[in-house]
């Protein structure tokens, strides 16, 4: 699905033309999906002017980190993502050096499991512009699905049949931030341990942004929990976009988790991933957040645990269970630190015929022959760049495209 920001109505002649832009460069990017380059080198054409525009500048922004995050440039999409000026509004509580007294950090996978082990649906969210969240919530599938999870409802897909959870992993119809190889990641390792995939999304009409807000939250709770008065005594797993998992009215605004529990009598298990994480400036971190990297220097996703209660919020903020601590990421090895959370993946540099520049690299399980194929992983090559793949054991397609997308090398490498 087009990101729903995309069907915002824009007021204003030069706004709507601006619209039209983003609009247009990501229908050609669905219609020629191999091609991750294009689309950024195209809004990166109208910096100077679009970016300056105080009306355009969060979307410009925002998309510049989707497709950053999309080519596996995590720093450039922490950094754009800052520069849009979205402020979500994270709930205050305690920060100083008293903010965690009695609080021990713990495992938030080892929690997680624990606590989603007895409840009937799980809801988890990401940051869109945040791949490693995809990798955190890949971490959980084995053991919920161990524990009787067997559906996994996914917000970028849009209306679909049983072809994907027949074919076993995903092509570019599927759904937008698919296309982002982690994501793509998650969906296939879903299929393959056995979930069945929910679509769940609103793609309906809807006037202004009160009315498009409240007839996506009601549809999507709905849509999940039609699937549980099919299936009384299912467990689901929903992983969602920002503010969708909130238990809690925001600004008046009651949101999709809200409407579920409401519609089901059903009590969802919510984890939040995206307040407890680092941007590209530090001083953009909730505050709660630098206390605990200053005190604990995590190493892993974690929570904070106090006898049998978990750190969250003030108490009035009722918005979540379960606030997941990401410690900051760096790169190893030339990639983002953050894929030591797969422990399937490994570096692997691939001997090219020649050197290139600014050009994508991109890795294809071999065994998937669809035209619309996304990659497992691939990496923007810039002049001086290795070509340094993180892969798990198997064969692939390498492939090297310029930035029209037309491909310039392709060779089989195998990963014992």
């Amino acid at each position: 699905m087009i990101p729903f920001l995309f069907l915002t109505c824009l007021a204003g002649s030069a706004a709507a033309q601006n619209g039209d832009l983003f609009s247009s460069v990501a229908m050609r990017f669905l219609s020629y999906p191999a091609n991750y380059l294009k689309p950024l080198d195209t809004l990166l054409s109208f910096q100077s002017t679009i970016g300056k525009d105080a009306r355009m500048r969060p979307r410009f922004f925002n998309e510049l980190a989707t497709y950053s995050s999309f080519i596996g440039n995590y720093r450039d999409a922490l950094r754009y993502y800052d520069s849009a000026g979205f402020r979500e509004q994270v709930p205050a509580s305690p920060s100083g050096p008293d903010a965690f007294s009695g609080y021990r950090p713990a495992s938030a996978r080892q929690t997680i499991i624990r606590m989603a082990a007895s409840r009937q649906v799980t809801i988890i969210n990401e940051a869109h512009h945040v791949p490693y969240h995809r990798l955190f919530t890949k971490s959980l599938l084995q053991e919920l699905y161990n524990a009787g999870y067997r559906y996994l409802a996914l917000e970028t897909l849009g209306s679909f049949d049983d072809e994907l959870n027949n074919r076993k992993y995903p092509v570019a119809k599927d759904g937008y931030y698919s296309h982002e190889p982690l994501y793509a990641d998650m969906v296939r390792t879903a299929l393959n341990i056995g979930y069945r995939l929910v679509s769940y999304e609103f793609n309906g009409s809807c006037t202004g942004r009160e009315d498009c807000i409240m007839k996506r939250e009601q549809h999507q709770a709905e849509q999940l929990h039609q699937v549980l008065q099919k299936d009384p005594a299912a467990k689901m797993l929903v992983h969602v976009g920002y503010s969708h998992l909130r238990e809690a009215p925001l600004n008046g605004i009651e949101w999709m988790a809200a409407r579920f529990k409401k519609l089901s009598g059903i009590d969802p298990l919510t984890i939040n991933q995206e307040f407890m994480r680092e941007t590209f400036n530090p001083a953009l971190q909730h505050p709660a957040y630098n206390t605990a990297m200053k005190l604990f220097k995590l190493q892993e996703p974690s929570v904070f645990v106090k006898a049998d209660s978990l750190w969250n919020f003030a108490p009035a903020d009722r918005s979540c269970d379960i606030l997941v601590f990401h410690p900051p990421y760096g790169m190893a090895q030339g990639r983002p630190d953050y894929y030591r959370l797969d422990a399937t993946r490994k570096p692997v540099t691939v001997r090219l015929k020649k050197a290139y520049d600014h050009v994508m690299i991109q890795a294809y399980i071999a065994a998937e022959k669809d035209a619309g194929r996304l990659p497992a992983d691939q990496l923007l090559l810039e002049r001086g760049n290795e070509a340094r793949l993180m892969l798990a054991a198997g064969e692939y397609d390498v492939v090297v495209r310029d930035g029209e997308g037309e491909i310039l090398e392709i060779k089989t490498v195998t990963v014992q």
